[in-house]
């Protein structure tokens, strides 16, 4: 793994320098898909107060298939990067995500071995409350709501499972969506992607239906 030094502030307004992580290989060093999905990756301490801080920067994480390379912008240089004005390169990576919970959400799917599109339209059909039916009327949808966001979890018993947030304050939902809804989407997933409104958030390489909510989180 590569890292650069950085300066840190922390919430008690110290600073300190420590090595942060600006690039891993997946296949070199397992370990950092452990930490990514513990959410203990790039956490450091603060030498003054003992506070546990995540502070995010770019970051390439290689070896994930089938995507190959993940690149992270970090949530604060969303904006930026949303308007093509990033002051470092990106480069040509299969993803983009934005923030370290999408990046541990993206490998949880790589390693699942599932497309990450299937599983961003399932979770507008949450949002929307439809199901995608083949035979739902266009319109039917009032669009996915801004202040909720959808968070990938993994399987249980057979079932995908989702947390939303946004719903109800200092509250998370849960949801489990059957297989067979994910088969059904996968089955013709090129045809929806290449339609409204999934196109504008399927569309590599950042596929992420937050392009859609803008929810933070």
């Amino acid at each position: 793994m590569r890292t650069t030094q950085r300066r840190i502030a922390c919430f008690c307004e110290a600073t300190f320098d420590a090595e942060m992580p600006s690039a891993a290989d997946l296949a070199q060093d397992p370990e950092v898909g452990e930490l990514i999905a513990s959410g203990n990756f790039g956490a450091v301490t603060c030498p003054a107060c003992g506070r546990r801080l995540t502070p995010e920067y770019p970051f390439l994480l290689g070896g994930v298939k089938p995507v190959g390379e993940i690149f992270m912008v970090p949530e604060a240089d969303r904006s930026a990067y949303e308007r093509s004005a990033l002051d470092y390169p990106v480069g040509t990576p299969g993803r983009v995500v934005v923030g370290f919970p999408e990046l541990a959400e993206k490998v949880l799917i790589a390693g699942l071995g599932l497309d990450d599109r299937v599983v961003e339209i399932m979770k507008y059909y949450l949002l929307t409350g439809s199901r995608g039916s083949a035979d739902q009327q266009e319109g039917e949808d009032e669009g996915p709501d801004t202040d909720v966001t959808v968070r990938y979890r993994g399987l249980e018993a057979g079932r995908h499972l989702f947390h939303i947030v946004g719903l109800k304050r200092d509250e998370v939902g849960v949801a489990r969506l059957a297989d067979e809804l994910y088969r059904k989407i996968a089955a013709d997933v090129e045809t929806r992607v290449a339609e409204e409104p999934f196109r504008d958030f399927c569309v590599p390489p950042w596929i992420s239906l937050r392009r859609l909510t803008g929810a933070a989180g």
